[in-house]
């Protein structure tokens, strides 16, 4: 590889910039749902940054890997199927729309609809607009979709695919799973369950007793998607997309003849073999009992933000279901009170359906972050 002697400015200029750039660590980003990776996701990352994941036969080791990994989660989420049910992606958005167009090459027949609560993720809205489907949402008042409701729905729209969430944006509702899969299956239906964000905190509380639902492939569930590069501790980008049979990806590969694999699958040609080397490497030498301890600190921290919140005068604190906690003052509306937090240096999200602020608690946020945060929005009120 050439030198350059540019090369030292480079790096005085990317500098200044990180220096400027917000870090987790300081708890300044408790809106975000990114958050710092962990040092064994990323030293392997950083090791198989060169490889293509598209191309198994030259980077035999991803292929390993990838295939290992949907195995080990499929089984995780109550799958038996075999290492192929599945595949990695770049993140939530990229995943709810292959699980859209598998859904469409699979059940679609008559009207493109697809049924969807109304506190689905934007990303449906852009599968949806990108796939030339009609997508009906049913209210549902920021409230877990009611199954009775959700069938009127069905026997009324016909659709050939429903999507429901386990950890919705803005409160971190479950819908229920298990009675949504099964009037998929009564139905036909096609039924996308997007975990990407409570993939792996669900399961863990609801071992425990904290949740009253749980993340699985119940009868009826035809795929499920995790974000590894939010709760999973790995660099973005880093999702998964698992099946319910492996039938499911051959609906989702084309022919490339030019490679040495002959097929791509999925919506990217080149795929970061890197993604797959962190995510395997946390799930397979840190693996279940660390994101169980994980989940549980999380879960336990979001009680203590949510007690902190409600000492403050004039606030309404929504009770947390997931490490979600949403606030919102009576009498200061919601973007005014971001704007004076961010003037703060704090990065919170909106919850707009709520006209409120969103804190969540991913895996860097402190104790100690939080007692600051409570002291500087004290302050401000």
């Amino acid at each position: 590889m050439l030198e350059n002697p540019n090369i030292a400015e480079a790096l005085r200029i990317l500098i200044e910039k990180y220096l400027k750039t917000p870090r987790h660590s300081n708890g300044s980003i408790l809106g975000s749902m990114t958050t710092y990776p962990h040092r064994l996701a990323i030293y392997s990352y950083l090791l198989f940054i060169h490889t293509n994941s598209s191309d198994p036969v030259i980077f035999k080791e991803i292929g390993v890997m990838e295939g290992e990994l949907i195995r080990d989660l499929n089984r995780f989420y109550g799958n038996k199927c075999s290492m192929q049910c599945g595949l990695t992606t770049s993140g939530g958005t990229e995943s709810n729309i292959l699980a859209l167009l598998t859904a469409l090459k699979s059940k679609s027949s008559g009207d493109r609809v697809v049924l969807a609560p109304d506190t689905i993720h934007v990303s449906v809205d852009k599968a949806c607009d990108i796939l030339g489907c009609r997508l009906v949402k049913i209210p549902t008042q920021n409230l877990p979709v009611d199954p009775s409701i959700l069938e009127d729905y069905v026997k009324k729209y016909k659709p050939f695919a429903i999507i429901v969430t386990a950890g919705t944006t803005e409160r971190g509702l479950i819908d229920p799973i298990k009675e949504v899969g099964e009037l998929a299956e009564q139905y036909n239906i096609y039924l996308h369950v997007d975990a990407a964000y409570g993939g792996l905190i669900i399961p863990f509380l609801y071992k425990h007793g904290l949740l009253n639902d749980d993340v699985r492939f119940y009868t009826g569930v035809s795929s499920i998607s995790i974000d590894f590069h939010k709760n999973g501790l790995t660099p973005i980008p880093s999702g998964i997309l698992l099946f319910s049979d492996e039938k499911y990806v051959d609906t989702i590969c084309y022919p490339a003849k030019y490679t040495l694999h002959g097929e791509y699958c999925g919506l990217l040609g080149t795929r970061p073999g890197a993604s797959i080397a962190a995510m395997w490497s946390m799930w397979r030498f840190l693996g279940i009992d660390y994101y169980e301890k994980l989940a549980l600190k999380m879960f336990n921290l979001s009680r203590y933000t949510y007690r902190r919140l409600l000492e403050l005068n004039d606030l309404l604190v929504y009770e947390p279901i997931l490490p979600i906690i949403v606030f919102r003052h009576r009498k200061i509306p919601y973007n005014i009170l971001l704007e004076k937090l961010l003037n703060k240096g704090y990065y919170l999200y909106k919850a707009p359906s709520l006209r409120g602020l969103r804190i969540v608690i991913m895996p860097h946020v402190e104790k100690r972050h939080i007692d600051k945060f409570i002291q500087t929005l004290e302050t401000i009120l």
